[in-house]
This record gives structure tokens, C-alpha cells and sequence, in this order.
């Protein structure tokens, strides 16, 4: 796939997206954090990475509520200066600052999270596919990043089922995920409903 079609299946996937009127994407939001959280590695976490989400992308306040209910440590990524990778701090939500690329991340001061203490993260993405491959926004920082969590971490990409497709376009360096949690269920590898 060239980099033309990868934009186009992006443009195509991020407007079925935003189509899901705001209320239901809250509402299907919800649904996805409901099967996260019945994972029994998320019972186990005790340091969560989620994400600030950006524009219509699937709401991680649930999965805070959560988390937070269960006396979890939550990591946020912020953009490292100068590379193509995310380091993780800690802070409650209120605390995130706009950051670069119309992110919103932990402030300077708060404390950098190691990746060996991280044991659940959270991944956002334009698209899913049922081999777990994910296509995001096109800057690389967590293809870079994901690798750098080494096996421990379980990685879970969030999405709403309009985003899984067919087939997203692998290409060396892309890290895909663990599992995929959608409002409608939870996807293991080679495409088997995963058990929650």
C-alpha cells in the first residue's frame, strides 16, 4: 500500500469516525472500558498508560474512572523532544497540558514512569484489522515506542468497530497490539474473539 492509499484509508476511516454522533461514541466508549477492565491482566495492573484523547477518537474517562476506582498509577505519554518516541509520566487527568501535534500530556514536572513498572497500555489508532495491525495518525511514536515495552506491558488497542478494516498495510517497524477492545468486543490474535 503506498503512502497515498494509506492516507486515503485514513481520511476514509477518520470520517466514519466522526459520523458516530457524540453521544453514542460516549455511550460506545464506555462498552469498550467495560471489556478492558474485565481483563484480568487489567485486574492485575497496577500502573495503567492511557491516552488524552484527540477529536472523535474512542474516550479513555471511563477507563480513568475506573482505573483510578481500583487504585491504579496512571501513565500518560508525552512526546520526546527531538525523536520519534513517547516517554510516560504520571499525573491525574486534570493535570494534562496541551501539547505538540494538539495532544494534551503530563506537564514537565511530573514524574517519568519506567516502562518495565508499565503493565497495561493503551494505544489509540485511525485503524484495527483482526491480525491486531494498527494504522494511526502517521508520525511513528508508537510504532517506536511499543517495542521499548518488551513483553511485559500488554498492549490493547482502543477503537470503535468502525475503524477495524480488512486489512491495514504492515510494513517493517509497525508494532501492532496485543488485543483489540471495540464497544462491541475483544479481539486476540489471529482474529479470535479473546476472553475477557
Amino acid at each position: 500500500m503506498t503512502d497515498t492509499e494509506k492516507e486515503r484509508l485514513r481520511a476514509r476511516v477518520v470520517a466514519a469516525r466522526r459520523a458516530i454522533p457524540e453521544a453514542d461514541r460516549a455511550a460506545r466508549s464506555r462498552e469498550a472500558a467495560l471489556r478492558v477492565a474485565a481483563l484480568p491482566a487489567f485486574a492485575r495492573a497496577r500502573v495503567v498508560a492511557l491516552y488524552a484523547p484527540m477529536g472523535a477518537e474512542l474516550d479513555t474517562a471511563e477507563l480513568v474512572r475506573l482505573a483510578l476506582a481500583a487504585g491504579k498509577e496512571l501513565a500518560w505519554p508525552r512526546l520526546v523532544e527531538g525523536t520519534r518516541r513517547l516517554a510516560f509520566a504520571a499525573c491525574p487527568p486534570a493535570a494534562l497540558r496541551p501539547g505538540p501535534f494538539s495532544t494534551r500530556q503530563p506537564p514537565p514536572d511530573a514524574p517519568e514512569v519506567p516502562f518495565e513498572r508499565i503493565d497495561v497500555v493503551c494505544v489509540p489508532g485511525v485503524a484495527f484489522d483482526a491480525s491486531l495491525r494498527r494504522l494511526g495518525r502517521g508520525g511513528g511514536y508508537y510504532d517506536a515506542t511499543l517495542p521499548a515495552l518488551g513483553g511485559r506491558a500488554l498492549r490493547v488497542g482502543l477503537a470503535f468497530e468502525a475503524q477495524v478494516v480488512p486489512a491495514v498495510p504492515a510494513e517493517p517497524g509497525d508494532a501492532p497490539v496485543d488485543l483489540l477492545a471495540t464497544e462491541s468486543r475483544l479481539l486476540g490474535p489471529a482474529g479470535r474473539p479473546a476472553a475477557g
